[in-house]
């Protein structure tokens, strides 16, 4: 199998994480396609997701797999892992905070290219705060949630801790921890796993 990931995808990191924790390093390869941006085209990814957006997979059949939560839930499969559970209130709690992960993600990800690409003159102050308010509330969440999750880490917590590990890379001068001591922690214990700490962007 090919991903095609990028080091400073959270979205891929998180597909990399699982592949390092089902133990499938040698049934992955890892191509990186180079510059990847809302207004570029990179026919390496778009040959295998048409919708131009990381990670994607490539099946040795030549199928095609995109969208991290997809690509998450297959590697499990195959490696017949315990990632995402299968009895109902477990699996729920998972997909949920894999969501509540992801969606702290997409807006993160949007004010970085709106802040980072999009000409200052363009840019929407209004549009910025309300993204900000949306993610501050999601991270509370997180921290209010914090004692509920799972010891041993499913496909929700390594979101967070990636999500978490993004906010850190990119809006290092807007620090999440204070007022967040358990979320603080957590992050801490869980950034020791070799799968978390061997992805971290540059």
């Amino acid at each position: 199998m090919k991903l095609v990931t990028a080091a400073a995808s959270p979205f891929a990191r998180k597909v990399r994480v699982l592949i390092i924790e089902l133990g499938l390093q040698e049934a992955v390869n890892l191509q990186d396609p180079g510059a990847v941006t809302p207004v570029s085209n990179n026919a390496v990814l778009n040959a295998i997701n048409p919708l131009g957006m990381l990670p994607a997979l490539e099946l040795d059949n030549g199928d095609c797999l995109y969208d991290s939560p997809v690509i998450c839930e297959y590697l499990d499969h195959i490696a017949d892992g315990s990632l995402f559970p299968s009895e109902p209130s477990r699996r729920f709690q998972a997909l949920g905070l894999q969501a509540l992960g992801d969606g702290i993600l997409e807006l993160s990800v949007a004010l970085r290219y709106e802040t980072a690409l999009r000409p200052q003159a363009l840019r929407w102050q209004e549009w910025i705060d309300h993204q900000n308010e949306k993610i501050e509330r999601g991270l509370d969440a997180l921290e209010s949630r914090c004692e509920s999750f799972e010891p041993s880490p499913l496909i929700g917590e390594f979101t967070v801790a990636c999500t978490l590990g993004y906010r850190d890379f990119r809006f290092a001068d807007s620090d999440w921890r204070p007022g967040r001591p358990a979320l603080t922690q957590w992050f801490s214990q869980i950034m020791q796993r070799d799968s978390l700490a061997n992805t971290i962007p540059e």
